[in-house]
């Protein structure tokens, strides 16, 4: 089951209340597209692409396989695919098998990371530089 609310009681998984929340419940499988502003929690299993301007986090029963762009990503279950966010954290007993391309990595005790890190906006200068060179 999913459940969409709109209260100012929803936590943001990091103690501090927030806005609008949804949560993908433990149980439930979806495949798709999400494009949301609010945080999104997921505990259940999702297959597809999600945009949010918030934070996205994968609860330790989560599995997301697929790319998620988002401002704040927190891996405590299993991601398997890519992710451009500013910020991400792989938790204690958390694992991410892709790549990350971000500003921030922080990834816990315990917490697993197979794959490739890339530092958010390196690529365009990289670019740059190597244009220049072949001018």
């Amino acid at each position: 089951m999913a459940i969409f609310t709109n209260d100012d009681k929803q936590s943001n998984g990091l103690g501090q209340k927030a806005g609008a929340a949804t949560i993908i419940a433990q149980g439930t499988k979806i495949k798709g597209e999400i494009d949301t502003d609010c945080h999104l929690h997921i505990d259940g299993e999702f297959e597809g692409s999600i945009r949010s301007k918030n934070t996205v986090m994968i609860g330790k029963s989560g599995f997301v396989n697929g790319e998620i762009y988002a401002n704040k990503l927190i891996v405590s279950g299993k991601l398997k695919g890519a992710t451009e966010s500013e910020s991400v954290e792989i938790a204690s007993l958390g694992r991410f098998e892709g790549v990350i391309t971000s500003t921030e990595l922080v990834i816990e005790k315990k917490g697993v990371f197979v794959g490739e890190s890339k530092l958010k906006g390196q690529q365009a200068t990289a670019q740059k530089n190597a244009t220049s060179k072949s001018l």
